[in-house]
């Protein structure tokens, strides 16, 4: 099958790049004919919070990635898509998770469309969005009913899909899960340096990984440290990811109730050949998130063999349970989400919980979540 790809890719920065590129290497490793058309431009610097847009580890891939679309700029979109109907795909797979790309996959969707011999699915992250968009719902609706097929990975979001669409069909939707990393680990005696090397001192340690925004509760962990280590001595709190917004929200915060030696904060976006040392000195991971829908954190914490403390919301309670593989809190509680922290070291099994993500990990693979795609497509296609 040749398939495209629409969508940030390499060097664009982000776990949407990353996502894509992920599942493009899998069907060029599934023996299918791949190609990335990528942006351009991003996102406009007044509605980039963050610092940075791209992505400076170096890599390779064994296909092409070409810029064709600006998403705020209509005059690419026709170039673009016409550089997409030259390459003759089978299949188009595009990512879907804010409003602000709604308009031009909406159009690129219309033109596509015309074109009987090309399928077009999207794999969909939000519906139900964090940050406020104007007329979420009808552009969402506008980029999405065209689609001869949508892939949610998770319950919450599968619902949603009816919610806006209501005549989409069912069996149009693949149910399907947000996959694992495929990471290297760092080895058990080179863990010590891993401490070291970040500038901490070797502890009891909780992470708090990737983008910080509002949403994610960040502030909350902050506030409910303070009953943590009143509990726990040999304990401390690693930040490690790069703020939208304003940085003092949470440096303040860390100042004001006195944690400044308890917090250590990165704030800064962790390049792709650090992240493993983050996770290797970590005990677990916590995402004390006020709403979500699935996350790609809880997966690669899951990745490292990390248990996750998260709240009890959206798609997180499908893939986090209690006592097997993590603990659930209720939303936006401090003093709740302080006593998880304090149970998982006092009175929780540890170890079992490690192994149970062990055994269990292997169902989200990479490998199966696009074989399902793609063997769905090439099914309903005949």
């Amino acid at each position: 099958m040749r398939i495209a790809f629409i969508g940030p890719g390499y060097p664009w920065r982000g776990g949407i790049s990353e996502f894509i590129m992920k599942m493009a290497e899998k069907a060029h490793q599934q023996k299918h004919d791949v190609k990335v058309f990528s942006l351009i431009k991003q996102y406009p610097k007044l509605l980039f919070p963050g610092k940075d847009q791209i992505e400076y580890s170096d890599m390779s891939f064994p296909f092409h990635i070409i810029k064709s679309f600006t998403p705020y700029n209509p005059l690419t979109w026709n170039c673009g898509i016409q550089e997409v109907i030259n390459w003759n795909p089978d299949l188009v797979i595009l990512k879907y998770w804010i409003p602000l790309f709604a308009p031009m996959y909406g159009y690129i969707l219309r033109k596509l469309h015309q074109r009987k011999n090309i399928k077009i699915l999207y794999v969909i992250d939000n519906i139900d969005f964090h940050e406020k968009w104007a007329f979420a719902k009808t552009l969402t609706r506008y980029a999405l009913k065209r689609a001869d097929y949508l892939v949610s990975m998770s319950k919450t979001v599968n619902d949603s899909i009816f919610q806006i669409i209501p005549e989409y069909s069912h069996n149009r939707v693949i149910s399907l899960f947000h996959p694992n990393y495929e990471i290297e680990r760092v080895p058990d005696d080179q863990i010590k340096e891993c401490f070291s090397s970040l500038n901490l001192p070797k502890k009891k340690t909780i992470l708090f990984f990737g983008y910080i925004k509002k949403y994610k509760g960040l502030d909350i962990l902050i506030k409910s440290f303070k009953k943590v280590i009143s509990q726990i001595d040999d304990i401390q709190l690693l930040i490690a990811g790069e703020v939208y917004g304003n940085d003092s929200l949470y440096t303040d915060l860390i100042k004001e109730n006195g944690l400044e030696s308890h917090i250590a904060f990165h704030n800064h976006f962790i390049k792709k050949e650090d992240v493993a040392k983050y996770f290797a000195v970590a005990d677990v991971v916590v995402q004390p998130y006020r709403s979500a829908t699935q996350s790609g954190i809880s997966l690669l914490a899951f990745s490292y063999y990390k248990p996750v403390i998260s709240t009890n919301t959206g798609g997180l309670t499908e893939i986090i349970q209690s006592n097997k593989n993590g603990i659930l809190v209720p939303v936006e509680n401090e003093n709740a989400l302080a006593d998880a922290i304090i149970d998982f070291y006092q009175k929780y099994n540890i170890h079992s919980m490690i192994n149970y993500i062990k055994n269990e990990i292997d169902k989200y693979s990479w490998d199966q979540f696009m074989l399902s795609i793609t063997q769905y497509v090439e099914r309903n296609s005949l």
